[in-house]
């Protein structure tokens, strides 16, 4: 009761700084409003877009290359992670092996090979990586962890009971943070999860039903695939964020803020989603559809897509969420087309700081008060960019 009336006069005091534009500095406006809700303190920025003129310098870049460590070009999310050291990791799946460079970008070690035996994979999809630097890759192959420790040395796997739902693995040493999905083709419906796992507890932090689609036969690609869901239909997204995890699940601006498994704080924006229309489907897709399975990755045709999969209406005003430094969250905006969105950041405490221009570097992971962030070059390689952020 008492942390509960602790929490309650920290939010008034919040709404009075505001209100007054007295408490802080020029990151804070009187268009931000805080409120109480059983709990959970709701944060709103009614106001306009407020221009952060940072710059970004860059420290290194990784990848590309057409041999060597630096041999990879496809960097998704998932694929990078930094340890406490700021050391950087990187699945190389087309290598099926991790790369490891210190922080200033120089190469350590290789860790993993292709195979079925300990320490090899065929199918690697995403990573995760302790403070410590022990290093995790879900296998699809294997369903389940290889694991390294951080010299580098084999672990023993570890085997994934529930269906992993693809995406980031987060390792805070303690435990893990995993993604679940599992479909009910009694209800056609998904169940998105984030599950964390210690041992032998597992601990569900977030859980998100939504509608699940029919089954979809592309004949350009020879795939049959189950339970697709129309484009822009929204989904999941998350990111881990300083002592928690930023969730958003509808189309609007509304981004929950989870301590364990329960709610602290949601942030809003009154942005309303944009009109969804075939031709945004189309650019959706960009040069195709792409699915990944066992043998390799095939590209299905745009127009038979959005034909048998349908699109929403309307495309989800977030686009994407990211953990900045100093515990602050960024937040994509779709552009409504292929072309990258302008990027709001929130400090901590969910104080709206500002908005950077479309096209700005986006954050896959924080080396302290550094960002790396994935960019492509007229090639479609996609290499790992580390910038100081000039504020």
């Amino acid at each position: 009761m008492l942390l509960d009336q602790h929490r309650s006069l920290a939010a008034v005091a919040a709404s009075l700084c505001v209100m007054l534009a007295a408490c802080r500095d020029s990151g804070s406006t009187p268009a931000t409003e805080r409120a109480d809700s059983s709990g959970i303190e709701i944060v709103t920025h009614r106001g306009p877009d407020a221009a952060l003129d940072w710059g970004f310098e860059v420290a290194f870049t990784l990848g590309g290359k057409e041999t060597g460590e630096e041999s990879f070009y496809r960097i998704p999310s998932g694929y990078v992670a930094v340890d406490a050291e700021h050391s950087i990791y990187v699945l190389d799946r087309a290598s099926n092996r991790v790369v490891v460079f210190d922080s200033s970008g120089a190469f350590v070690r290789t860790m993993g090979s292709e195979g079925g035996g300990p320490g090899e994979m065929r199918f690697p999809f995403a990573l995760g990586v302790s403070p410590a630097g022990v290093v995790s890759v879900f296998d699809i192959s294997k369903r389940g962890l290889v694991r390294f420790a951080a010299d580098g040395a084999v672990l023993d796997e570890m085997r994934i009971t529930f269906p992993y739902g693809g995406g980031v693995i987060v390792d805070r040493g303690e435990s893990m943070i995993i993604p679940s999905q599992q479909l009910d083709t009694e209800q056609s419906t998904f169940t998105d999860e984030l599950l964390s796992i210690a041992g032998e507890d597992t601990l569900r932090l977030v859980s998100n039903v939504r509608q699940a689609g029919g089954s979809i036969t592309l004949e350009s690609c020879g795939m049959r695939l189950l339970a697709m869901t129309p484009i822009f239909a929204p989904e999941m997204r998350w990111t881990p964020v300083e002592g928690g995890i930023a969730v958003v699940t509808s189309a609007g601006y509304e981004v929950a803020l989870y301590r364990d498994d329960r709610i602290v704080r949601v942030v809003r924006r009154p942005i309303d989603p944009m009109p969804a229309t075939r031709e945004a489907a189309l650019e959706e897709l960009g040069e195709g559809m792409r699915v990944a399975y066992p043998g390799g990755v095939r590209v299905c045709d745009n127009d038979e897509v959005v034909e048998q999969r349908g699109f929403a209406d309307v495309i989800p005003v977030i686009d994407e969420l990211g953990a900045g430094p100093r515990g602050s969250l960024w937040i994509k905006r779709s552009s409504g087309g292929p072309e990258p969105g302008p990027i709001d950041v929130f400090e901590e405490d969910g104080t709206y700081r500002g908005t950077l221009s479309a096209g700005s570097p986006f954050p896959i992971a924080v080396l302290g008060d550094r960002i790396a962030a994935v960019q492509a070059d007229e090639s479609d390689v996609e290499r790992l960019v580390v910038y100081r952020i000039v504020r």
